[in-house]
């Protein structure tokens, strides 16, 4: 893919397209929407050994703050100015069984969206800056309501923390680097999507890491998203492909349906390194009921298996449990989960590790 630097040429071509449109092109006045999340838990997280219980930010959805600026364009198009940041906490991906503490310390890869966004009538949508890429989200298809504390991002729970073998050191080996889902994240890249033609929609982006110092890797993502209503299904299907530089590249999918009548739920996410073994599949249940008058219950329960994370021939496996109880009028999601996460492999046999968390997130 070096050969063609795409990435290079499409970024300043688009945002020229983009920025040259004319003041004059608006047909309505601008609205200016600010909007955030606080979103914090109590963890508890046992390596086998040692055992600790602390408060911290959720990654599974980080506290942030945003802010869109929208007009409509003569053309019927609109165009919008998109931003969006975490705050900077050291969150439950980053915490360790000997560090804990709920620090503060900004940095800019805590920028989450800076991106103009064009929206055309019929030919589709183009993206300039940082956002997502094509694929962002693509193993992540999920009607269960308790995504918040429980998706196929395992590592956002308790990524940082390492296994150990009972009453050992702890090992190299980390829950982040024994899951993944392969899923797209936020780069600077130029993005297209196509509009939605009989609940198909296409897209595609290319850009590069520009938020972490010495890391200059171009990405090339394409996805398929598929997302329709059959009476009472709800279906959510998604195919995406990845490439990292000229030495990696990533498949994943995921497709989630729901039957609203009964709240019954089900999703499942795959993907596979294709210059390597690493493969997972994912598997989640659900159900969703209207039980309190303040707001919906959701259940679920997950599991997960993967193949050939951090050590050649090892094997990850995790089992999860969420409830999610949302409050209507406050617009507060309360939650709670337990997760086990095993990891098989190395020269050494390891602990499971067990997590609970009973948390609460609150939009704006």
């Amino acid at each position: 893919m070096r050969q063609l630097p795409l990435s290079r040429l499409a970024l300043p071509a688009m945002s020229g397209v983009i920025l040259a449109l004319p003041q004059t092109a608006l047909a309505q006045d601008p609205t200016f929407t600010f909007y955030g999340q606080l979103n914090f838990g109590i963890f508890s997280v046992d390596d086998g050994t040692q055992s600790e219980t602390f408060v911290t930010d959720n990654d599974n959805s980080n506290t942030r703050i945003g802010a869109i600026w929208e007009s409509g364009l003569a053309n019927g198009g609109k165009l919008k100015f998109h931003f969006e940041t975490a705050l900077g906490l050291f969150g439950s991906s980053s915490v360790t069984i000997d560090d804990t503490d709920l620090d503060f310390n900004y940095r800019r890869t805590e920028l989450r969206k800076f991106e103009v966004v064009y929206t055309t009538p019929s030919v589709g949508t183009f993206s300039f800056g940082q956002g997502s890429t094509a694929t962002d989200g693509f193993a992540e298809a999920d009607f269960s309501g308790t995504s918040v504390i429980a998706y196929s991002a395992l590592g956002d729970l308790a990524g940082n923390i390492a296994f150990r073998p009972q009453g050992g050191a702890a090992t190299a080996v980390t829950v982040g680097d024994a899951f993944s889902n392969f899923d797209g994240a936020r780069r600077f890249r130029v993005r297209y999507d196509t509009p939605e033609f009989n609940g198909f929609t296409v897209s595609a982006s290319a850009g590069e890491e520009v938020l972490r110092r010495g890391d200059d890797r171009e990405f090339y993502d394409l996805g398929l998203k598929y997302a329709q209503d059959y009476g009472d299904i709800k279906v959510d299907a998604r195919l995406g492909y990845s490439w990292i530089d000229s030495d990696e590249e990533l498949a994943i999918g995921s497709v989630a349906l729901l039957h609203e009548p009964s709240g019954l739920n089900a999703a499942i996410s795959t993907g596979r390194q294709q210059e390597g073994d690493a493969d997972y599949i994912y598997a989640k249940l659900g159900y969703i009921q209207n039980w309190f008058s303040v707001g919906s219950t959701a259940l679920s329960l997950d599991i997960y298996e993967g193949n050939d994370f951090a050590i050649a021939g090892s094997e990850s496996s995790s089992v999860g449990l969420g409830v999610v109880q949302r409050l209507d009028k406050q617009n507060v999601e309360i939650y709670a989960t337990y997760r086990t996460l095993s990891f098989e492999g190395g020269a050494t046999a390891v602990e499971d590790i067990d997590v609970m968390v009973v948390g609460a997130r609150w939009k704006f």
